[in-house]
């Protein structure tokens, strides 16, 4: 009974709620913060123009930073 219940498509219902969870995520390698909406799918964050050019700044360095670990460790 249990594993049919797992091969069943979901319900509206059952959709619908895992797609209302937004999260958080840290990507390790970049060190950005990305929203994540349900199953995957990627979201903008609104955010002032200061806050923007400070998470640009903070992205550029850590894109800069992964760079070079690539590079110098090949």
């Amino acid at each position: 009974m249990e594993k049919s219940k797992a091969m069943a498509p979901m319900t509206k219902e059952e959709w619908e709620k895992k797609q209302s969870v937004i999260r958080r995520v840290l990507d390790e390698e970049t060190g950005r913060h990305r929203l994540i909406k349900g199953d995957g799918e990627v979201l903008e964050e609104i955010v002032s123009y200061d806050r923007h050019k400070q998470i640009n700044q903070q992205a550029t360095r850590a894109d800069g930073d992964f760079f070079q670990m690539k590079t110098i460790n090949k």
